[in-house]
């Protein structure tokens, strides 16, 4: 579109070129700092004149002397840039149009968004407005509008540098907004420390080194004055010290007397002072006592009150160990029902099996009659031929025999019947002990699952000892080690200073002292926080305990020396640790025997109760002997696994361990073998039981033949004459019509046995689903058994600890008495020296020193009252004067020298923090300068390279053409080697190039410089002007391209030479036409 803004007759045309139809390559617009418009009224060349900016892309064009870089000369003075900063004039009255008395430009900037400066007073558009005068005493003078009320919110500069810092506008960078001259200087520059120049000047690292080399200065300055004030501030305190005791010395010489007399007062009250202390420690030692006793007596209430709780506790769970065992009642009903269908359904089968065997019976008698029958048919036909009286006497002989044998199979299946019922009760019986052994094999299974754990955990062991102790010990003691304590480093785990004296004892007293062994002890609460915070660390469970370290005698409390007591079979090498196992645990009162019958007889020996002394005995084997009550108790404990813990050998505890592991698989292998040839037995039975049936049913068929047969022969022995040969074929018939009729019974008959055999399986199923229920219940019912138990040998500790309390009050009782005695005698004494003081001052004084001090003070007054008298030659005001201006002096240069010190050390940090960091920016920005100039050579099909030297402030743009590139691949020979070629590969320095690659390479430098900052406005002026057209077709669309992947820049380019870039949705093109000018301009 084609726009022509005028307003006046000598207004300068300006041409927009804008394509309105593409949108595509328009991007979200920008919300602050935008550059919206711009305008110049009599402003060098310009009467007036009115440029529109697009958010992107802007390129200004025209003819020389149009006024193009007006334009941007007049955007940085408006923004608040010196004249000097344009190149273009010395001051700013010289951009006043000639002829004309002032010169305003006006900047619109954009001001919306959540980042918009102070929007609620100066809107989302910002107008910036600069007045220059020829005349007056203002040169210049600022005006910031609200665009959408025209309202002139401020007339400070300093609000405008608030907007441009706010909005990061850097109207004085040189990169930044280059202008003409710049811009000439920038891409004519071949120099490398110009290169560089540019670079710190663009990115702005040069103005914060010179700042940091400012503050470096100041510090060094402040330093060397330190230090000529602390050579000096010795000699001032020297003589500020001498006035003052000059001083003193004369305003006490007045009150010595007075002084001495108080002392002396004070003398005599101390003396009383002295022997009420004494009374007064009496006392306090009194309350010591009182409350120890008090203690005492919470402890003993809190003892009882934990052996009401775990007597509640054992209660609770025998009711619940019973409660479990209750559940055994429906689950036995629901067993009973079962085991009841089971039964029926077992007779059912033996009703079925009995069937069966009737049925083959009858079945073998059917097909034996037909059998018969066709005989007889035979015999009949024979017997028409010839007839044989001889036959009816063997027929007689023949029923004979065949009863003498009935009755015989009858006995035998007498004799089978018994046999099965003696054969079915021992299976019953059999299966009964197969339950106890499959429960037997389970529990040797679990025990030597036990052992195997044991001896993994001893294994590891030998290479960690400290994991005996638990999960994160090691790590927790290195974390002691480096930590500062406030008392004693921590003790522990207590297991590391603790050796057996006889290994026998291993694990009866690892189970006494299982969790004390992995407990570490501590002196102050404090250190038990920080051990607490290791511990969360390292992921330790140790108990931490806080102790005190005295040393008490313990001898007092033990048995008799015929005992052996826990503490007499360990060997304890920290006394600490000792004395915490007696407090907590009375280890000097738990004895222990090697037979549980010799336990027995020392737990009842004291007229059925404890011996003295004795709290607790434990057999080698792990059983807690004697009930407080009196009587005989013996009760199993729960044995902890066997561990390195108590300083045993761990290569001999893992032979015992490897040892019980064998001898507990042999256990195992015996119960399986045990129950293996139960199970054979079983089926043994079972089969002899099968044969014992199939017998029986062999002597029923041969007694249902037998018979058979005899009613055959008697039948034969009646008939006279034979039969009709059709009665036997008609009755042959019905017996094979018969036969139909039993085989079809029979397989109904088997449907049903087989359906009862499955309902069988499925009862069977349930009942051993019942077994396990109740097997399981047992086992927790056991275990809560078990649990009471331990609950009721914990009352013994806590009435042992009961009877310690007991004993420890009744000797604080005899101490508080002693105590006591001698108060009443110190009390005597106060009143003996309180009348010897009221002789030396008769009104009781307060007293701050001993009497020592108090005869040392009254010496030294006396010296000093002669010491003044000797050599005081001044008034008291004179000296007191004096002494008060080297006081005053001395404070002051102190503290000023304190302040100074802790301010240059502060200034010495905060420089070396910010020079690592401008350090840290300065390497980032030439990381990222030398990949986009890379990127930027890449459009042209040039390579290079961006050398930068920090040390020596040298930038070396180093480029190869895309000639240069061709011209390597042609010549080079194919089989060069590969470091033939690498050497081939030189970069050519930029004074090598011609005029427009040059240019076009510092256009790629520009560009780069560019993405490494951030600014929302950015310009250049006649960048283009040593390119030829290849090199400035490609940098512009470098340039355009970009300025699009920048979403919040915007860019002003100006050009006196045509554009090859087309208008787009975020491209402008802005044509100026030549201002008219006066004759005296022209």
């Amino acid at each position: 579109m084609t726009q022509t803004q005028s307003r006046s007759h000598n207004k300068t045309s300006v041409t927009r070129l804008r394509n309105r139809g593409d949108n595509g390559s328009a991007s979200e617009e920008p919300s602050i700092g935008i550059v919206e418009r711009v305008e110049l009224t009599d402003f060098m060349c310009h009467e007036y004149a009115d440029v529109n900016l697009c958010h992107k892309v802007n390129f200004i064009t025209g003819q020389n002397g149009s006024g193009k870089s007006a334009i941007l000369t007049g955007l940085v003075i408006a923004l608040g840039g010196k004249a000097s900063a344009t190149n273009r004039a010395p001051n700013l009255k010289e951009f006043i149009r000639e002829g004309r008395s002032r010169a305003v430009v006006r900047v619109h900037l954009r001001n919306r968004g959540s980042e918009a400066y102070r929007p609620e007073l100066f809107g989302d558009m910002i107008i910036i407005e600069r007045q220059i005068n020829a005349t007056g005493g203002t040169v210049s003078q600022f005006k910031v509008r609200n665009a959408s009320t025209g309202e002139i919110v401020s007339r400070k500069k300093e609000d405008v540098v608030a907007i441009t810092d706010h909005m990061a506008i850097q109207v004085d960078n040189p990169i930044n907004i280059l202008s003409q001259d710049a811009a000439r200087e920038f891409l004519a520059s071949t120099s490398p420390d110009k290169m560089y120049h540019f670079f710190l000047k663009g990115t702005q690292l040069f103005q914060l080194r010179e700042d940091l080399e400012v503050v470096r200065q100041a510090i060094t300055r402040s330093e060397a004055s330190i230090s000529r004030k602390k050579e000096v501030l010795p000699e001032m305190k020297a003589e500020k010290k001498r006035w003052e005791d000059h001083y003193q010395d004369m305003s006490q010489a007045r009150d010595i007397s007075t002084r001495m007399e108080q002392l002396s007062c004070q003398m005599a009250w101390a003396m009383v002072k002295e022997a009420e202390s004494e009374v007064h420690t009496i006392d306090e030692g009194i309350v010591v006592f009182q409350k120890k006793m008090s203690k005492i007596d919470q402890k003993v209430d809190a003892e009882k009150a934990a052996i009401d709780a775990i007597n509640q506790e054992a209660e609770e769970l025998k009711e619940q160990a019973q409660g479990q065992l209750a559940q055994l009642e429906p689950l036995q009903d629901e067993r009973r029902g079962p085991m009841e269908q089971l039964d029926s359904i077992k007779a059912t089968l033996r009703s079925f099996k009995q069937t069966e065997n009737e049925i083959n019976a009858e079945a073998r008698n059917t097909r034996e009659r037909i059998e018969s029958l066709k005989r007889d048919i035979t015999v009949e036909r024979d017997r028409l031929v010839d007839k044989d009286s001889a036959g009816r006497e063997r027929l007689r002989e023949t029923i004979h025999d065949l009863e003498a044998e009935v009755t015989d199979q009858e006995a035998e299946i007498s004799s089978l019947q018994e046999q099965q019922k003696t054969l079915e009760d021992r299976s019953l019986e059999l299966r009964n002990s197969e339950k106890q052994l499959k429960v037997d094999v389970e529990k040797s299974r679990r025990q030597v699952e036990r052992v195997k754990t044991g001896l993994q955990e001893l294994t590891q062991q030998t290479s960690d000892q400290m994991s005996a102790f638990g999960r994160g010990v090691k790590d927790a003691l290195v974390a002691i080690k480096k930590t500062q304590w406030s008392g004693m480093e921590p003790i522990g785990p207590i297991g590391k200073f603790i050796k057996l004296r006889d290994p026998k004892w291993s694990q009866v007293i690892e189970t006494i002292l299982n969790k004390p062994l992995n407990s570490f002890l501590v002196e102050t609460h404090s250190d038990r926080t920080k051990l607490d915070a290791i511990f969360r660390r390292c992921g330790c469970q140790s108990q931490i305990v806080v102790c005190k370290t005295e040393l008490f005698d313990y001898s007092q409390g033990e048995p008799n020396e015929n005992y052996l007591t826990v503490l007499r079979a360990l060997h304890i090498s920290n006394e600490i640790v000792k004395r915490q196992l007696i407090n907590l645990n009375r280890i000097e009162q738990i004895i222990l025997v090697e037979q549980r019958s010799v336990g027995d007889k020392i737990m009842s020996s004291n007229n059925g109760g404890f011996p003295q002394n004795v709290s607790a005995c434990y057999s080698v084997d792990g059983y807690s002997l004697g009930a407080r009550g009196g009587g005989l108790s013996t009760q199993a404990i729960f044995l902890v696994r066997p561990s390195s813990r108590l300083g045993e050998d761990i290569s001999q505890a893992i032979a015992r361990e490897k040892q019980q592991l064998i001898e507990q698989n042999q256990k195992l292998k015996e119960a399986q073998k045990a129950l293996n040839s139960m199970m054979q037995e079983v089926e043994a039975l079972m089969g002899e039981h099968k044969r014992s049936s199939i017998a029986e049913r062999k002597c029923r068929e041969r007694i249902n033949r037998a018979n058979s047969e005899i009613q055959q022969a008697r039948e034969r022995l009646q008939s006279d004459e034979p039969a009709k040969i059709a009665a036997l074929e008609s009755e042959l018939d019905s017996f094979s019509e018969q036969l139909e009729s039993i085989q079809t019974q029979f397989r109904d008959h088997n449907a049903q046995q087989q359906a009862k055999e499955s309902e069988l399986r499925q009862i069977e199923s349930d009942i051993a689903l019942v077994d396990q229920k109740m097997a399981a219940i047992r086992d927790r019912a056991d275990k809560v058994r078990r649990a009471a138990d331990n609950k009721t040998s914990q009352c013994q500790t806590h009435s042992t600890n009961i009877d310690y309390w007991n004993t420890k009050r009744s000797t604080l009782e005899e101490k508080m008495s002693a105590l006591q005695a001698k108060k009443m005698d110190a009390e005597a004494r106060v009143s003996e020296v309180v009348s010897e003081a009221r002789v030396v001052c008769e009104e009781r004084v307060e007293v701050v020193h001993s009497p020592r001090k108090l005869d040392h003070l009254i010496s030294k007054c006396k010296a000093q009252l002669e010491e003044i008298e000797r050599s005081s030659n001044m008034s008291l005001a004179e000296v007191a004067e004096k002494a008060q201006k080297y006081i005053n002096v001395y404070v002051t240069a102190k503290e000023e020298l304190l302040s100074v010190t802790a301010l240059v050390s502060a200034l010495k940090t905060a420089h070396q923090q910010r020079l690592n960091k401008w350090t840290q920016f300065r390497d980032s920005m030439t990381v990222r300068t030398k990949l986009h100039f890379i990127k930027n050579l890449l459009q042209r099909g040039y390579t290079g390279k961006l050398e930068f030297d920090h040390t020596q402030c040298t930038l070396i743009p180093k480029v190869k053409t895309d000639q240069d590139v061709v011209s390597e691949s042609v010549g080079r020979n194919p089989t060069d080697s590969q470091a033939d070629k690498g050497s081939a590969y030189q970069r050519k320095d930029t004074r090598s190039l011609s005029g427009g690659e040059k240019s076009f390479t510092t256009i790629c430098l520009l560009l780069s410089l560019w993405e490494t900052m951030n600014c929302p406005v950015r310009a250049l002026d006649e960048f283009d002007v040593f390119m030829d057209a290849a090199n400035r077709k490609i940098a512009m669309s470098m340039m355009v391209a970009s300025a699009r992947t920048q979403r919040d820049t915007q860019f002003i380019l100006i050009t006196p030479q045509d554009m090859s870039v087309k208008p787009d949705a975020d491209i402008t093109i802005l044509r100026l036409q030549p201002p008219r000018r006066s004759a005296a301009t022209a």
